[in-house]
C-alpha cells in the first residue's frame, strides 16, 4: 500500500455521491467537517474506512456516502496498488 503525496499522484475520483444531511443535525444547526482515513483498493473501491474526527451526528452520513465513492485505480510501475488517503466530507447548512 502506498500513501498519496510526494511522487504519488492523487487518486482520481470517478463517482462521489453526496452525503444526506442527517435531519437531527440539520435541526440542531450542526455543520462541520468529518475527516476519514481511507484505503482505496486496487480496483478503485473504498476498502477500509476509519473516522479521524467529526461531529458524532455527521459521522454516519459521511461514512455511508464515502463507501459509495469510486476512484480510477492508481498504478505504480503499471500495476494497480492500494492507496491510503485522507478524505474530508464537508457538511454546510444553507442559509
Amino acid at each position: 500500500r502506498i500513501r498519496v503525496g510526494g511522487q504519488v499522484q492523487q487518486a482520481r475520483l470517478l463517482s462521489q455521491p453526496k452525503p444526506l444531511y442527517p435531519p437531527l443535525a440539520k435541526q440542531a444547526r450542526i455543520s462541520g467537517v468529518v475527516r476519514l482515513e481511507a484505503v482505496i483498493s486496487r480496483n478503485g473501491t473504498i476498502d477500509q474506512l476509519k473516522v479521524i474526527q467529526g461531529h458524532p451526528l455527521l459521522v454516519q452520513a459521511a461514512l455511508e456516502a464515502v463507501r459509495q465513492w469510486r476512484y480510477q485505480p492508481t498504478y505504480l510501475n503499471n500495476e494497480p496498488v492500494e492507496v491510503s488517503t485522507t478524505i474530508d466530507v464537508n457538511f454546510t447548512l444553507s442559509q
